[in-house]
Formats: structure tokens, C-alpha cells, sequence
């Protein structure tokens, strides 16, 4: 029926009825404010004093971790080891002290990806890795990494309210495995180490 053929009733009918394109339209638009929203909610809270600090605790921890293969080298250097490759070959406490070392900047690397998904608001990602690291800095028997993952646990967890139940509901048991696999590969390999640490006699 046209327009033209329409009684007042019908017109305004027509003008009411919303039509499947309008409908999707419409329901872009509301999420698309309600990502605009949930941004700028994200931008406020990572520009606070607390988040600042944070922010720089994670990159303290991630600069430690990454130094630590280069003291143990340079310390090996000063009380004359001699050369890392005859080291390696000849001393099974200092190869694997190395192997121990080797992994912690993997650790960084991890801590970095986690930090990136806590300033996108997905703490819950961002909890389940550094559990993950802490359990491999356990095993790794390495305080500073012990400690700097459990501040960075206590910063993140303070504020993450629910944040491990939304991620478990969002993401289910494969999603979540697959979110710390690279956490999993280090406890892994901290894991060996350690077994390898106990078979020579450095942790008993």
C-alpha cells in the first residue's frame, strides 16, 4: 500500500515499525557507546596515581628479571669462571644456575602481555599469568622473582574485583588455557630446572 493510500493510523504505524537494518543499526550504535564508555572508564582509571605506580612496579620488575642472566655472567666474570662455554661443559652447578637464570626473561616478556591486558581492563588474564609465573618462580627457588610477582599480584588483585570469575565465565577452561600457555611453558621449563637444580645438589 502506498503512502498516498494510507490513513493517518496506518502512517503513523508505518513511522513506528522499526525495520531489521534500523534494528541492527541501532545495536551497533549502543555498542559502540558502550565501548566509547568502558575506553574512557579504562582511561581514567589507568591515568590515577595508583595505576601510575602500577605501571612502573611492572616495569621495574620486568628490567630486574631481565638483568639477571647478565649479573650471573658478569659475576662468573669477576671471580674468573673463565669462558661460558667451558663453564657450561665442566660445571653442572653453574650450567643449570644459567639455565635458571635464562628463564627469567621469559618471565619478563610474559609479565610485559600482562601488563598490556590489565591496562585494557582484562585483569582477569592478567591474574592468571602472574599465578603462573609465581608458581615458576617458586620453583626456581628466585626471590626477587618470587617477590616482584606477588607485589604485582597484590597491585592487580586489590582492584580486580570479580575479575577471575568474569574471565572463567567469558573465556571457559580452553580459552583460559590457551590465555597462559606462555605462564605454562615457563612453569614448565622452571619445573625441569628445578628437577635439574635438586639432581646436582643445588637445592636440596
Amino acid at each position: 500500500m502506498s503512502k498516498k493510500k494510507m490513513t493517518p493510523a496506518q502512517k503513523a504505524a508505518a513511522r513506528r515499525e522499526v525495520t531489521p537494518e534500523q534494528r541492527e543499526l541501532a545495536q551497533k550504535r549502543e555498542v559502540e557507546r558502550t565501548e566509547q564508555r568502558a575506553a574512557a572508564a579504562r582511561e581514567r582509571r589507568m591515568g590515577t596515581k595508583s595505576e601510575q605506580l602500577t605501571r612502573r612496579i611492572f616495569t621495574g620488575v620486568q628490567v630486574v628479571l631481565v638483568l639477571i642472566p647478565f649479573a650471573l655472567l658478569g659475576f662468573n666474570g669477576i671471580m674468573g669462571g673463565g669462558d661460558i662455554q667451558t663453564m657450561m661443559k665442566g660445571d653442572p652447578v653453574f650450567a643449570v644456575t644459567f639455565l635458571m637464570a635464562m628463564v627469567q626473561p621469559f618471565v619478563a616478556w610474559i609479565i610485559h602481555f600482562s601488563y598490556k591486558h590489565h591496562a585494557d581492563g582484562d585483569d582477569g588474564y592478567t591474574l592468571g599469568n602472574l599465578i603462573g609465573l609465581t608458581c615458576a618462580e617458586l620453583c626456581l627457588q628466585n626471590p626477587l622473582g618470587i617477590a616482584g610477582c606477588l607485589v604485582l599480584l597484590w597491585r592487580v588483585w586489590r582492584s580486580a574485583d570479580g575479575a577471575l570469575a568474569e574471565w572463567k565465565a567469558r573465556r571457559n577452561l580452553g580459552g583460559m588455557l590457551v590465555d597462559i600457555s606462555g605462564a605454562l611453558v615457563v612453569f614448565v621449563l622452571a619445573a625441569i630446572c628445578a628437577f635439574a637444580s635438586w639432581r646436582v645438589g643445588i637445592w636440596s
